[in-house]
Order: C-alpha cells, then sequence, then structure tokens
C-alpha cells in the first residue's frame, strides 16, 4: 500500500510532467515492480471522495490504455489511470491544468475536463552509412633511392592514396584530397599529387651535414 501511495504522489503532480520507468512493453511502467494491479473498489480516495469511471480512452501505443475518473467533492477534477496488460502503471491527475506523462515515447496528456490525448514519439532514423571509398591501383612507381617502391591508388576525382614500401615492408600511406600529400623516411622524401603524381627525391646527406 505504501509503495502505491509513494508511486501515486510521484507522478500526479497538477499541471507537471511525469516522467515514468521504461518497461518492455514500452507502455508506463510501475515505479514499484512488484505491486499488483489495484482491484475494483480498492481503497483509493482523496480525502474520502468517491471517484466515479467515466470511460475507458485506447492509448496510441496500441497497448495501454486510460481509465478516466471523476474526483472531488463535487466530481469537478479528473484523474486518469494508466494501464496496460492488466497492471496499472501511473495516475495522472488534472486539477485546473492539463497534466502531461510520458514514458519509452509515449505521451499521455489529460485535461480539466476529462478529455485523453496521446501520442508516440517516433524514433530518429539512424543515420545512412557512408559507401567506403573503392581504391583502384593506377601505378606502381620505384622510388628516387632505388630501393622504396610507391603504389599508387585512386579513390575518387583528385583524391589519391599511395602506400609506400621499403623492402617489402609497408613505411606509410599518403592521401592526398585536393592538395598534396608529403612523406619522409631517412631522407627519402615522397610527394603525392592531388592528380595522383608521384615524385621522390634522396636528400644529399653531405648538404645536410654542412647545413646547406
Amino acid at each position: 500500500m505504501r509503495a502505491r501511495r509513494t508511486l501515486r504522489t510521484t507522478l500526479v503532480a497538477a499541471g507537471a510532467t511525469a516522467v515514468l520507468a521504461a518497461s518492455a512493453s514500452g507502455a508506463f511502467a510501475a515505479a514499484a515492480p512488484h505491486s499488483a494491479p489495484v482491484a475494483h473498489g480498492a481503497a483509493h480516495h482523496h480525502c474520502n471522495d468517491k471517484r466515479v469511471l467515466v470511460k475507458t480512452v485506447r492509448l496510441a501505443d496500441k497497448v495501454s490504455v486510460a481509465k478516466v475518473y471523476k474526483t472531488g467533492k463535487h466530481h469537478q477534477h479528473f484523474e486518469a489511470e494508466i494501464w496496460a496488460k492488466g497492471t496499472r502503471f501511473g495516475t495522472l491527475v488534472a486539477k485546473g491544468k492539463p497534466a502531461h506523462g510520458e514514458n519509452n515515447g509515449l505521451h499521455v496528456t489529460l485535461q480539466p475536463n476529462g478529455k485523453v490525448t496521446s501520442w508516440v514519439e517516433r524514433a530518429k532514423p539512424k543515420p545512412k552509412p557512408q559507401p567506403v571509398a573503392q581504391r583502384i591501383l593506377v601505378s606502381i612507381t620505384t622510388l628516387a633511392d632505388d630501393t622504396s617502391v610507391g603504389k599508387v591508388y585512386k579513390l575518387g576525382p583528385n583524391h589519391y592514396e599511395a602506400d609506400i614500401y621499403a623492402d617489402g615492408h609497408k613505411l606509410d600511406t599518403l592521401a592526398a584530397k585536393g592538395r598534396a600529400a608529403h612523406g619522409e623516411d631517412n631522407g627519402l622524401h615522397v610527394v603525392l599529387k592531388p592528380d595522383g603524381r608521384l615524385i621522390s627525391w634522396v636528400e644529399d646527406a653531405s648538404d645536410h651535414a654542412q647545413g646547406r
């Protein structure tokens, strides 16, 4: 009984938005998962005021329903119990202001006049995966050190890659997309142009030692 009372106190604040725990069915889930459904005629009072069931409304998820009651001394207020598969999962109370509930994409509104509206939030579409660019081998070039090799691949307009090999081992990959890419290893300089041309030269060790 205490768990149900706590649940109701949490969810029924007039004019507020109730956010409930998620359930596997997608309907409003109970904060107290082991509580049993409230039997018809069970104690559920507001200052000993009697409630009168006025209608049952099927909600937008096609699983849940809202049981709408008139409450108050003169039956001037409305409450909506949210049920799914025989279990009550929450209560909305509208006293002069709309009461809102939302869980797992199901939105429910109880108006002060007893009208219930609901809608299901659509999941955002997943972004389409970008196609992987196909590498097409266009040239194999022996580089300036007469040992290394550059394999040039075309991926698209002004988009090339060059795999640099030495002694059968790949040292690096240069990627030129709209601008040239430059690489250097042990004095071997390699430039891949955006049009796929591969240029290389060997740095003069004696000039480098003299600081030229």
